[in-house]
């Protein structure tokens, strides 16, 4: 073959190949829009199995918005204030000290928990530990409620997964990783489960650490010593102690914050140890200085932990503006429409279940409304008088407020004794911790090359 043929070829075959790479960059861009990529590339690494970023970011996202439930369970439409899930975590700051972020707070939780929910997965698996057909009726009606979600806002399934949890998420990964963290939890329900508790276990345990059970009422008026602008420290304290002073002379009516079924753990630790001896009565009234101010302390009471809690169900309908006397007249009205419904429906339990389902802004609307063993101190102050009304009855229905809006109640029944059921959840509790601690000993997350791309969908 002449010079001049050898370089048509060698031109033809770099013009085929320059073809082929531009087909290359295309697909590989296509792919990259389309979320595959994201699906493909590996994250991390956790005792031998890889996940990639769609993955990670599934059970990344997963977490933002349990830690916000967390928050919103404790401080009700003020937890937006801490903590906003929407997006912007890396301009969220969590520490005040350290600078952390919520992006690295959130990372950082990802991590630890993936690690164990792996752990759980691999030696559930090894075990023989198999999940009930339940899981997959559990599993598909998720899905099924995230696509009518989806179709109501104009999108498809796998669209919408990926809109909230990220690039390359879809149905697929979402069933995969929804198995194994399904799988994680039960499998640790049945270690606990599986241990053997006994009335001499749950006394012997209670002897130990009664102070994790026992429990007071009291009322607390807190005058703040921090200084005004301009004003000093030390005189804004001695006003405070003035003013302390005045209150528990009854020289000077305030209003006291009553707070119900406090723990010593949960009680502050200036006047904890005061309110837990043994030598307080109804009535006893002291001060106790702290670095900004003092306390005025009255004690109520000890309270009994031998009663038993209670079954209820409950449909939240939350006002639109909790300030707004019209939200509220139309929540209260939407309340009743539901409490008639389910008077039309048979007045059954099932029959509320049923529209607690559908209509319930509470997290236990997947589960009818239902709430097991409620014990006091755990709700609010409302839904509580409710429940533990001694005239209450199996059957019982009405309309409540409270700070969340309305709840139309239903009591199911009397449940377990609190002193039983509490302290056999914490024996329990302790086995299980102890178990998660060796399992996850030693056990790392690797970084992977696509470590640097999970949860950019919130950063």
């Amino acid at each position: 073959m002449s010079e001049k043929a050898n370089n048509k070829k060698a031109k033809y075959t770099l013009a085929k190949v320059i073809v082929a790479l531009c087909v290359v960059l295309c697909v590989v861009l296509t792919v990259f829009e389309l979320g595959v990529t994201y699906r493909l590339m590996k994250a991390v690494e956790v005792d031998g199995t890889e996940y990639s970023v769609s993955e990670y970011n599934w059970f990344y996202t997963n977490n933002v918005y349990q830690i916000y439930n967390n928050y919103y369970n404790a401080y009700g439409e003020l937890a937006m204030y801490f903590f906003n899930p929407q997006g912007g975590l890396e301009d969220q700051v969590y520490d005040q000290e350290t600078g952390e972020t919520w992006a690295d707070y959130v990372r950082e939780y990802t991590d630890l928990s993936i690690v164990e929910m792996t752990r759980l997965y691999n030696e559930g698996t090894e075990a023989g530990f198999v999940l009930d057909e339940e899981y997959y009726e559990s599993c598909e009606a998720e899905l099924d409620a995230i696509e009518a979600t989806a179709k109501a806002n104009g999108y498809s399934l796998n669209e919408y997964l990926s809109l909230n949890y990220g690039r390359g998420v879809n149905a697929e990964v979402f069933r995969n990783m929804y198995e194994i963290y399904y799988f994680s939890l039960e499998y640790a329900n049945s270690i606990s489960e599986g241990l053997e508790v006994s009335a001499d276990d749950i006394d012997a345990h209670y002897a130990e650490h009664s102070e994790d059970f026992d429990s007071v009422s009291f009322k607390a008026y807190f005058a703040s010593g921090t200084p005004a602008e301009g004003e000093e420290k030390q005189a804004a304290m001695d006003d405070a102690k003035a003013e302390a002073e005045a209150v528990l002379a009854g020289e000077k009516e305030v209003q006291f914050t009553e707070s119900n079924y406090y723990t010593h753990a949960q009680t502050t630790s200036a006047y904890a140890d005061w309110l837990f001896d043994d030598a307080r009565k109804a009535g006893d009234k002291d001060i106790f200085e702290t670095e900004n101010g003092y306390y005025v302390v009255e004690f109520v009471e000890n309270n009994d932990i031998h009663y038993n809690t209670v079954n209820v169900r409950h449909i939240l309908v939350t006002p639109g503006d909790s300030t707004s006397e019209e939200s509220l007249k139309a929540a209260l009205e939407t309340a009743n429409k539901y409490l008639d419904d389910w008077k039309a429906n048979g007045a059954t339990e099932e029959a509320f279940a049923d529209l607690a389902m559908k209509h319930s802004a509470d997290g236990s609307a997947a589960n009818g409304g239902l709430y097991t063993n409620v014990f006091k101190g755990q709700m609010v102050t409302e839904f509580e008088d409710w429940c533990f009304d001694p005239a209450r009855k199996a059957g019982d229905c009405e309309v409540i407020q409270t700070s969340y809006g309305y709840h139309v109640m239903y009591f199911s029944g009397v449940a377990e004794e609190y002193y039983s059921y509490i302290i056999d959840a914490a024996i329990r509790s302790e086995h299980l911790n102890s178990y998660l601690d060796g399992l996850v000993e030693g056990i790392e997350v690797s970084e992977l090359f696509g470590s640097k791309y999970v949860g950019k969908h919130l950063a």
